[in-house]
C-alpha cells in the first residue's frame, strides 16, 4: 500500500495524524516484517510529510502499547529505525519517555534508546535511568531498563552497529 501511495504521488492526500501513522506502521510490519528495504524507503518517505509531533507520537506509541506478540518485534523495529531516521522532536521529558516503554518495548530494538539519546541527550537520559532505578519497578521493568542501560554505555555512538544504523539512517 504504501508504495502505491509514494508511486501516485497520494502521500500530499494522506491526513499523517498519530493514528495513520501507526496504522501504516502496523500494516507494513505486518505485510513486509520491517525489513523490507524498499517498503522502508517508501514509508520514510510518506513520514517525512508528517508534522514532527504527530509523527513522534504516531511511532512512539509502538513502543507504549502491547501490540499482538508475533508482531511486536517487526512493527517496534520498523518505529523505531523511522525515529532514528526522521527524528522527530521529543516532546516528553526523558525520565517519563523511558518509564512509558518499561512495559512495552522490544529489548532487541536498540533504535529505540539511540532516538532517546539522541534527541533529549545522553545526560537527560543517564540521569532518569539513575532516577528510574530508584522507584519501585517490576522485575521485568528493571530488566528492560537494566537493557536500556546497556544499548547505551559510554562509547555507544562508537559501537559498530551503532555507526551502521546512524549512517544508513541519517543518510539522507
Amino acid at each position: 500500500m504504501i508504495r502505491y501511495i509514494v508511486e501516485l504521488g497520494l502521500a500530499s492526500m494522506l491526513t499523517l495524524d498519530r493514528e495513520t501513522i501507526a496504522s501504516l506502521v502496523a500494516g507494513s510490519a505486518e505485510r513486509y516484517g520491517g525489513d523490507s528495504a524498499r517498503e522502508l524507503e517508501d514509508l520514510a518517505a510518506v513520514l517525512r510529510k508528517a508534522e514532527p509531533l504527530e509523527l513522534f507520537w504516531g511511532l512512539y506509541q509502538s513502543f507504549t502499547t502491547q501490540p499482538i506478540e508475533t508482531r511486536r518485534y517487526q512493527q517496534q523495529a520498523l518505529a523505531g529505525g523511522r525515529l532514528l531516521r526522521l527524528r522527530p522532536a521529543c516532546p516528553v521529558a526523558a525520565c517519563e519517555a523511558i518509564r512509558n516503554v518499561l512495559g512495552g518495548w522490544e529489548v532487541s530494538v536498540e533504535e529505540l534508546p539511540w532516538y532517546l539519546a539522541l534527541a533529549c541527550g545522553d545526560d537527560a537520559i543517564w540521569t532518569a535511568m539513575t532516577q528510574l532505578e530508584a522507584e519501585p519497578l517490576t522485575d521485568r521493568q528493571r530488566l528492560v531498563l537494566h537493557t536500556f542501560r546497556y544499548w547505551l554505555l559510554p562509547g555507544w555512538q562508537d559501537n559498530p552497529l551503532a555507526q551502521s544504523r546512524l549512517a544508513g539512517e541519517c543518510g539522507e
